[in-house]
């Protein structure tokens, strides 16, 4: 046994093997497997005889022993018993195998009867009990020769029984089978014995308690010596998946009950792109049966999906696993939405007809001022809705077949926006036609990451551009005639206050004082009436450091009001998307506070916080506040931040309408000193 590979084999090996003394018959070497037949551990046996061990006259047995020394082969059927005194019937063959020039004596046990008392659990069985203990799974055996059947303890738990209290007969078994699965049960160990094969099944048992429960059995055919053969197997208890089974076949019948009443159409295509399953809604749509579809592949059944939007979408469900949603027109002209959803191999779908609401809108757009049109990548009208197609003395028909750069020959403005729009550019652009100004919004159409069409939606914007060139008229007019005028009248008070004394001079003083106030207040409502005249986009914003604005603006005003404290929690270098009249804008707010509040003792907090973003201002007092029916009115043109106070009010509006030109938020809250809290929140530009 020195052979490392041997000894692990001798160890493992099922087969029950022991290596004797050729003269005495001692155990010399017993693997786990023989020592547990005979209820023992292998150091137990070691140094005993076989002869030691022997329940009955050994005189057969020591025959045999000799016979086999001297080269044959022996058979012989005895008693022995174990450490525990329980005696096993035996049946054992006995050889020789030679190492080196020593002749050892060989005895392996290959089958094991019980003629007296019930044996005692060999180690290797208690082993196995504890390991199910707390399971719901049994272990067997069924000697076909004796109908000896064997259930361990757990298995009879499971059957609802005592643990010994089993009968140990396979009639005893049966009876405790259902009656409607007994004829199955038996097919299948028939089958088995014939085959060969593992026997498995799933049937019902009746516990001693009267529950009915639903087990999973599988067994092997074992070769015994006298032919006869046995099965060895275990019995699993499957009754809470056969419960939660049922419960999703309840639930799968409710739902295809459910489904089949549903107006949309359900249906799923499994890998072969074969439809599985469809509900009448679908049949009734194709003018086919639910027989007729299902099974079918699809390009069969619909031809015209090969190669387009539907076939796409079902193949990248298919391979990302992630929903997807696409609007298709069948060629009767109906329209439908379908939601995609993986299931099993393939696909769901869920097909809804939406050409009624596609009419709907229709019809509205149609009654709309505007005109909404959609063109290929070749620039060819698909579509064109819209009542302002009239003013411009045109029908649908007018332009759809034809290409935009064929209908807009002559205009470079749109030609060239319509290559922009077709390159991948989402933009707004200005174009005059028929004396009739349009604004326009082109949106690109994707399909698989390539433009496929474009959606152009114009409004009619004349009125909107004669208003903002009267404002630039009258922006004009300020800054030429009330601007230069102010400038007039200010050097000439300046001339009268140097040369007059007293109270002449102080009138002259005056002058200047208002002139220098007109002139602020003009340049501000210039740059109102400039911004309100911009369009959005062509308005130009810019990274802008805040974070300098505010400690600049901080800085001026602290030099100004010694007696207000000013705290300021401004991290460095956060930019937003503004221009150069955020400064204007933040220290209008922060002069806000200084004008409506007693600055002897007040406090100004002012603090900046970052998000994803978004970066947003927070100007805080502890004043007198603001009413909470007043916090938005403020914003207007001609309120001021207090109810009692009299002004223009142009700071806080000029405020809002900046703020809503940059795309940001201002709102007023009540600070934690009791004071007014101004909120500005406007987008982060770039690294900070």
């Amino acid at each position: 046994m020195a052979d490392p590979l041997f000894e692990r084999v001798f160890e493992a090996t099922a087969a029950r093997v022991a290596v004797h003394e050729p003269n005495t018959a001692r155990f010399a070497a017993v693997n786990p497997a023989y020592a547990d037949a005979l209820g023992d551990d292998p150091q137990a046996l070691e140094g005993q005889s076989l002869l030691d061990i022997a329940a009955q006259d050994g005189t057969a047995l020591t025959g045999a022993i000799e016979r086999a020394l001297s080269g044959d082969s022996e058979q012989v059927e005895t008693l022995l018993k174990g450490s525990s005194g329980v005696a096993r019937e035996i049946t054992m063959e006995l050889d020789t195998i030679t190492e080196g020039e020593q002749v050892r004596l060989v005895s392996s046990i290959s089958s094991i009867g019980d003629p007296t008392d019930e044996a005692a659990p060999t180690p290797s069985e208690r082993r196995l009990e504890v390991a199910l203990a707390g399971t719901d799974t049994g272990v067997w055996e069924w000697d076909m020769a004796s109908d000896t059947v064997i259930w361990t303890e757990s298995m009879e738990r499971l059957f609802g029984l005592e643990p010994g209290t089993f009968g140990g007969t396979f009639e005893d078994f049966v009876k405790w089978v259902h009656p409607e699965d007994l004829s199955a049960v038996q097919t299948a160990i028939e089958n088995a014995i014939e085959s060969g094969e593992m026997f498995q099944t799933e049937y019902r048992i009746e516990r001693t308690d009267g529950e009915k429960r639903w087990v999973h059995a599988r067994g092997e055919l074992q070769e015994t010596v006298d032919g006869a053969g046995r099965i060895v197997g275990i019995v699993t208890d499957i009754t809470d998946r056969k419960r939660t089974e049922r419960a999703l076949r309840q639930q799968e019948k409710q739902y295809r009950q459910l489904v089949e009443r549903l107006p949309d159409a359900h249906y799923t295509i499994d890998s072969d792109w074969r439809i599985t399953f469809c509900n009448e809604a679908l049949a009734n749509r194709l003018e086919r049966t639910v027989e007729e579809i299902q099974g079918t592949h699809i390009r069969d059944l619909l031809p015209e999906v090969e190669d387009t939007v539907v076939e796409r979408t079902f193949q990248r469900v298919m391979e990302t696993g992630v929903p997807e949603t696409f609007e298709y027109q069948h060629e009767s002209g109906r329209w439908v939405r379908v939601q995609v959803y993986p299931y099993a191999d393939g696909v769901a779908a869920v097909s809804t007809d939406v050409s009624d609401q596609r009419e709907e809108l229709l019809s509205i757009l149609d009654a709309t001022p505007i005109v909404v049109y959609r063109f290929d990548r070749d620039g060819v009208f698909q579509d064109v809705r819209g009542e302002m197609l009239s003013r411009l003395g045109l029908e649908p028909d007018d332009l759809i077949g034809d290409t935009i750069f064929e209908a807009y020959a002559g205009n470079d403005h749109v030609i060239a926006a319509a290559k922009r729009a077709l390159s991948g550019e989402s933009f707004r652009y200005t174009a005059t036609l028929d004396d009739i100004t349009f604004e326009t919004h082109y949106k690109p159409v994707r399909t698989d990451g390539e433009v496929t069409s474009v959606i152009g939606v114009s409004m009619d914007v004349t009125e909107l551009q004669r208003q903002r060139e009267r404002m630039e008229f009258f922006n004009s007019i300020l800054r030429h005639d009330v601007l230069n005028g102010m400038t007039v009248i200010k050097m000439r008070a300046e001339l009268l206050a140097d040369e007059l004394d007293g109270d002449h001079a102080q009138y002259a003083q005056t002058i200047v004082d208002w002139c220098n106030t007109t002139t602020e207040v003009t340049k501000r409502v210039r740059r109102v009436v400039e911004t309100l005249a911009t369009p959005d986009e062509e308005h130009r914003l810019e990274p802008i450091d805040v974070s300098a604005i505010l400690r600049r603006k901080v800085h001026e005003l602290g030099n100004a009001y010694p007696e207000v404290t000013f705290e300021t929690a401004v991290p460095d270098q956060v930019r937003v998307r503004a221009d150069e009249l955020l400064s204007d804008v933040l220290g209008n707010v922060l002069t806000n506070s200084l004008e409506h509040n007693d600055t002897d003792g007040l406090r100004i907090e002012t603090a900046v916080e970052t998000a994803a973003d978004t970066v947003q201002i927070r100007i805080a007092d502890d004043g007198v506040g603001i009413e909470d029916d007043r916090k938005r009115s403020v914003f207007r043109r001609g309120e001021t931040s207090h109810a009692k106070e009299t002004g223009s009010g142009f700071g806080l509006f000029f405020v809002d309408v900046m703020i809503e030109k940059y795309g940001g938020e201002v709102r007023i809250e009540d600070s934690g000193a009791g004071g007014a809290c101004f909120v500005v929140e406007l987008s982060l530009a770039g690294e900070h």
